[in-house]
């Protein structure tokens, strides 16, 4: 099942960064943990950027043989939630 995940997204400009976001789909059985990434928050107040408040997880995603971080807004047990109900029927490990 394909989940919409808004993604934040950081380019180095140099001597700024530039901070924005963007909607992404997610495969949920590619999902290896979902996790409350507070890193952001300091970052992105010294950046003074918009996104200063919100709140942020790490999702880790398996891609074959290879792993990717997607920071997404929303805390962990929101997307966890969200994935819950999107897969009807299946169930976690442990759940």
């Amino acid at each position: 099942m394909l989940l919409k995940i808004k993604q934040l997204i950081v380019e180095n400009r140099g001597h700024r960064c530039e901070i924005t976001h963007k909607n992404i789909y997610l495969n949920s059985t590619s999902i290896i943990s979902i996790i409350d990434y507070a890193g952001a928050d300091n970052f992105l107040l010294t950046e003074k950027s918009s996104f200063s408040n919100s709140k942020f997880s790490l999702i880790k995603m398996s891609h074959g043989n290879e792993t990717e971080d997607v920071i997404a807004f929303g805390t962990a047990d929101s997307l966890y939630t969200e994935i819950k109900q999107d897969t009807a029927g299946r169930q976690l490990l442990n759940d």
